[in-house]
């Protein structure tokens, strides 16, 4: 009788229990509907804080304060340029692997320069098949993405990359082909090309007929506020140094997008940026990545299918902004205040649709900016002609080694800091390799402005031996790729660049004002609060794969930043 009961019993907790099934369907955690990837496009992190008091509830202080705050982010390589920038954004792997040294690098094999994204093995789509605008694909990025990695393990999913800049959309966009755009400025359409698709979507159509692009021209870029002492925390509006916009003859407010097609004297400039490129440089050029990207969710359905998709949103204005007026300028802090209210509108967007709580939200930069040498302060701060500096190498190393540089043509070319040497041509005059290209390293430091130089040959050592413990040769060594890069690469004094222009400015230096970009996350699965620890942006796509459940893509260096996520 006892054994009966027992057994009864026995079977009543068995029946009780919920099925392992069950258990496993109870267990498996939520998956966020979206990944929502902003980058934007020379944002320094110091203008989180300097203009922090300016900006909305619903932009960058609600990524701020009620998301995870990272404010020790910076970049781990050089050259800190757009093309390295976007495709370390989604994929957490250095130049060094990805191949991705610059926009663009000098090929020793067509001894021609190669821009990051050209393929001339495809043809545009939505303009004119041979627009060298289309004539773009992922082929020179080795690697994948967090998107590639998505849609293998959800082959449901969508990952739908926008920019303005081509180069911006295609190298966080990886390798799958569900959807890649960018702005074309000569058509004023968003294009594509055969690499992911023979013909446009029916939104992205749709999208075009609207011909916004062509309501832009003529309007007036106003200042955002009516009291100029929104503006005390920026130079002047007419400082040293600061260039103009295309039409105008001084750096001030307001701003006209004049219509180069107006007149006949514009010609050259029609041909050579487009009809649209007015555009580009002022806040319009954020408005019309905002209206695309807001298309791109209802033409997609992203986020409503029940699969996680990801959509990642580049803005580009910013650097267009930032190289002719600075980062100290009222242009670029009206843009900053503009964009933070634009993505407010796009996250609002997403909220009525999509609903935030069900979203991963990222921001972060591609590279940050250097201050106008007429307003950095710092003794020594100028711009260097990088054409009078290749002419005084060349002079300085052909008389040392007795050869005639103008017809031999032994230093190939110089781009990025970099030299690109004829190693076959030194071989065959009897020349050793390194010592030519030490006395290049050499022939720069005549220049007071070069701090240092690093030989391909001493960066290869450096990386088989376990790396550089000195923080400009690992990030130097970071971004060197035996294939692309050059022989000799050159370092510059702070505060200063390469520019044959007078007015504006550039990026690329190891420096913080280069290196140190935003990192925001936001939503689902994260917890708000400041984080102070160092990082950098090779750790998103790290952190993406592990709140995704994915494998992070090969060849990613980047660490998951677990102090954020909710357990």
């Amino acid at each position: 009788m006892r054994k009966t009961i027992l057994a009864a019993a026995t079977l009543l907790l068995i029946l009780l229990q919920p099925s392992t099934a069950l258990l496993s369907r109870q267990k498996e955690p939520r998956k966020p509907a979206l990944v929502l990837a902003l980058i934007v496009d020379q944002m320094r992190a110091d203008y989180l804080t300097r203009f922090e008091d300016l900006f909305s509830d619903g932009g960058f202080r609600l990524l701020m304060h009620r998301g995870a705050y990272f404010t020790n982010c910076n970049y781990i390589y050089v050259p800190t340029y757009t093309a390295p920038g976007h495709s370390t954004f989604l994929s957490g792997i250095l130049p060094r692997r990805s191949g991705i040294v610059g926009n663009e690098w000098f090929d020793r094999k067509s001894r021609e320069r190669v821009y990051c994204v050209e393929d001339s093995a495809v043809e545009a789509v939505g303009t004119t098949a041979s627009s060298p605008a289309g004539k773009m694909s992922p082929v020179n990025f080795h690697g994948l993405t967090i998107g590639d990695e998505l849609l293998a393990h959800s082959p449901s999913s969508k990952a739908i990359a926008i920019a303005i800049k081509d180069r911006a959309s295609i190298l966080p966009g990886g390798k799958q082909r569900s959807g890649t755009y960018w702005f074309d400025p000569v058509s004023g359409n968003w294009i594509t090309s055969t690499y992911y698709r023979a013909q446009l979507p029916e939104w992205v159509q749709e999208f075009n007929l609207r011909e916004q692009p062509l309501s832009l021209l003529g309007n007036t870029w106003k200042k955002f506020f009516a009291s100029d002492t929104a503006y005390n925390r920026s130079s002047e509006d007419d400082a040293a140094g600061e260039g103009t916009l295309f039409g105008e003859s001084r750096p001030v407010f307001p701003h006209v997008i004049y219509d180069p097609a107006a007149s006949p004297s514009t010609a050259q400039y029609l041909e050579r940026h487009g009809r649209f490129a007015p555009i580009l440089p002022t806040p319009f050029g954020d408005s019309l990545t905002v209206e695309f990207a807001k298309a791109a969710i209802v033409g997609e359905s992203l986020g409503q299918r029940g699969v996680t998709d990801l959509l990642s949103v580049s803005f580009s204005s910013l650097d267009y902004c930032g190289h002719t007026f600075g980062p100290n300028s009222q242009e670029v802090e009206d843009l900053v205040v503009r964009l933070d209210r634009q993505i407010a509108e796009l996250l609002r967007f997403v909220n009525d649709r999509v609903g935030l709580e069900n979203v991963i939200v990222v921001l972060t930069a591609d590279h940050g900016v250097a201050p106008l040498p007429e307003q950095s302060g710092v003794a020594g701060a100028r711009r260097i002609s990088g054409k009078k500096f290749l002419a005084d190498v060349k002079q300085t190393v052909s008389r040392q080694f007795g050869y005639d540089e103008a017809r031999e043509h032994l230093i190939l070319d110089f781009l990025n800091n970099n030299f690109y040497l004829d190693n076959e041509g030194i071989r065959r005059h009897g020349f050793d390799e390194r010592t030519f290209a030490d006395a290049v390293g050499k022939a720069s430091l005549r220049e007071k402005s070069i701090v240092r130089y690093f030989t391909g040959k001493e960066l290869e050592r450096s990386i088989a031996n376990g790396g550089s413990s000195d923080p400009v040769g690992m990030r130097v060594e970071n971004g060197y790729n035996r294939e692309r890069s050059g022989d000799v690469i050159i370092v510059t004094a702070p505060y200063t660049f390469f520019s044959e222009a007078k007015t504006g400015t550039t990026h690329g230096s190891p420096y913080e004002y280069d290196a140190h970009v935003p990192l925001l996350f936001f939503g689902f699965g994260v917890k708000s609060g400041e984080h102070n620890q160092a990082c950098a942006p090779n750790d998103i796509s790290a952190t993406l794969a592990f709140m995704l459940g994915i494998p992070k893509p090969e060849g990613c260096v980047g660490h998951v930043l677990k102090t954020m996520l909710k357990q």
